[in-house]
């Protein structure tokens, strides 16, 4: 006989139909037995000649599947911790010549910036571009205390 192959897309859709069903399963369970409890509970409310109960007030719990089928129901999986990245830190800000104190001072060190990396470009011409009312510049600020005060 003739050994039948099967394409990985239907072996995957197959995969996963089977997958759906078995989380579905699981779900009617867990409904099934909370409709029970929910049942039981009213049932022994029942008993305290119609006092209510603190049950009555809780809200229906909500059921969620896990796709991890090896998974216990009552583990949470938490997400490793991510790495600290040196970038984090970094922020940037649109500089203008609007007068303001805090800008005027980040115009500066763009003008000495721009002056140390450009050492054959005018200062003066720097310093006219930079300032100018009409003109935007892009920063890029550090919160490290190493860098500041620095061109770096």
């Amino acid at each position: 006989s003739q050994s039948q192959k099967i394409s990985p897309a239907i072996a995957k859709a197959s995969f996963a139909k089977q997958q759906q069903k078995e989380d579905e399963k699981i779900t009617t369970e867990a409904a099934n037995s909370a409709a029970e409890l929910k049942v039981k509970s009213e049932n022994d409310n029942n008993d305290y000649d119609g006092a209510s109960s603190a049950i009555d007030d809780e809200e229906e719990p909500t059921i969620t599947t896990n796709s991890n089928p090896n998974a216990t129901p009552s583990t949470k999986e938490t997400p490793p911790p991510k790495p600290s990245n040196p970038y984090d830190s970094i922020r940037r800000a649109i500089v203008v010549n609007d007068g303001s104190r805090q800008n005027l001072i980040r115009l500066i060190g763009l003008k000495s910036l721009f002056a140390k990396q450009l050492p054959k470009m005018p200062k003066e011409y720097i310093a006219r571009l930079v300032f100018d009312r009409r003109h935007k510049s892009l920063a890029l600020l550090s919160n490290d205390p190493d860098r500041r005060d620095t061109d770096e």
